[in-house]
């Protein structure tokens, strides 16, 4: 009785969590939007093992040169448990920063991680 307790413990205590990499990964593919003003859009894909999402945030018009707004462009990511690591792939910066994320159903919370004037924490709806 001893020796099945203790395997049946052994069962238990070797049972982890999934993978929040690997649920949510494949899950964050496509379009995202921003709800509030509608203009700032992700796209998550993946390329072999890497992990890419890309902020397209539109263009300004800076010394007469119609150029991409600040921070656009694509980040490589790390999920982590309710957090997401990014790194600028065009910033000299070869650092990860963390921000909070949350992915609920079609919505998906994150720190604010570009300036945006949306507030602390931006939420995108899935649009495909």
């Amino acid at each position: 009785m001893k020796f099945a307790l203790l395997i049946f413990a052994l069962t238990f205590l070797s049972c982890s969590k999934d993978d929040t990499k690997n649920q949510t990964s494949t899950s964050l593919k496509g379009k995202w939007v921003e709800i509030e003003t509608r203009m700032d859009t992700l796209f998550f894909e993946s390329i072999d093992d890497l992990d890419f999402m890309n902020l397209n945030r539109g263009k300004e018009l800076i010394n007469d040169n119609l150029l991409p707004k600040p921070h656009s462009g694509p980040y490589t990511y790390k999920l982590l448990e309710e957090k997401i690591s990014l790194n600028w792939v065009l910033s000299s910066n070869s650092s990860f920063n963390d921000y909070y994320f949350k992915v609920i159903e079609n919505r998906l919370n994150i720190g604010n991680f570009y300036d945006s004037t949306s507030g602390g924490t931006l939420t995108f709806e899935r649009l495909d």
